[in-house]
């Protein structure tokens, strides 16, 4: 690819429209926490596993955001790849990265772009009590992709000449689709 045509589709992508398509696939110490509202809904050995898995070092949580990128330009957007920075309440909470290529058809053409998401809750919590938590958790996997509290930031990437060229900044991902110009 040239790097004219790599400027180009960087250009279009940074002018596609992006949306929290769905928050879920929650699970923490091995326990999927989809559908589970309220502490009733766990079964003894749940809670079990729950208690053993907060007495260690750490408490993991992995969800997937998938973004949904729409793209209004009569050419193609594309990236190799991108950072992200996931945000709870406000705070950048934990960073990663999506290592392929995306492609956005053009004229109104979309994408789903999975981001696997992993924090440490005690982490995230710290000072908080076990409830705090719990209650984070219950909250993230019933209101699913009504959750306000869980935000997304991406910055994409082409490739000129070998070299990995980042977009200026991040973009914000929200609930619903807006530009990002």
């Amino acid at each position: 690819m040239t790097a004219c045509q790599a400027i180009n589709q960087m250009q279009s992508f940074a002018n596609c429209s992006f949306r929290r398509q769905d928050v879920g696939k929650f699970n923490v110490a091995g326990i999927n926490l989809e559908g589970r509202k309220s502490l009733s809904d766990f079964g003894f050995a749940d809670i079990a596993t729950l208690g053993q898995a907060w007495a260690n070092p750490e408490f993991p949580l992995n969800f997937v955001i998938n973004v949904e990128a729409k793209n209004p330009n009569t050419q193609l957007a594309s990236m190799i790849r991108m950072d992200w920075v996931a945000e709870v309440d406000g705070k950048d909470i934990v960073s990663g990265n999506v290592n392929q290529r995306v492609e956005v058809a053009p004229n109104g053409g979309t994408a789903i772009i999975p981001v696997n998401v992993g924090l440490d809750l005690k982490k995230l919590f710290a000072g908080s009590e076990r409830s705090g938590a719990l209650n984070f958790l219950l909250d993230a996997t019933a209101k699913g992709n009504d959750n306000n509290r869980i935000a997304l930031k991406i910055r994409p990437y082409i490739r000129i000449a070998g070299l990995d060229i980042p977009y200026p900044g991040y973009l914000t991902i929200k609930k619903e689709f807006n530009s990002t110009n």
